[in-house]
């Protein structure tokens, strides 16, 4: 299995686990994995998370995770401007962004008036 993209294989792990109905995952950790863990961990999606070696261990809140969906991808990368932050359907979910100012959601680059790269969607 080729890593060369360590936000999908986070994405993919999380919505694996999901489908699985298990409640904790490990996933590889990086600077990005850890800051976007502790952003659904603030938004509920996640209970808690632990830095074990190359590894993050995930516990997941099962019933607040109906989906996630990556975005932006190496071939196809998607950018925002902060006035123009993509919304979900109903407003029922966050869609995660990476800005200059680090990992925040639609809602926090629009109010901090900075787009950057759409990373996914999770709701």
């Amino acid at each position: 299995m080729s890593l060369n993209d360590l936000m999908s294989d986070y994405v993919a792990r999380v919505n694996n686990a999901r489908m699985a109905k298990n409640e904790s995952v490990h996933v590889l950790k990086n600077k990005l994995a850890v800051a976007v863990s502790k952003k659904l961990t603030t938004l509920g999606y996640i209970k808690g998370f632990i830095e074990e070696g190359y590894d993050l261990i995930l516990d997941l809140n099962l019933d607040r995770i109906h989906a996630i969906k990556r975005v932006s991808r190496p071939g196809q990368r998607v950018y925002t401007e902060a006035k123009k932050s993509p919304r979900i359907t109903g407003g029922i979910g966050f869609t995660i962004v990476t800005t200059s100012q680090g990992v925040m959601t639609h809602v926090e680059a629009k109010k901090h008036n900075t787009g950057g790269e759409v990373l996914f969607q999770i709701y």
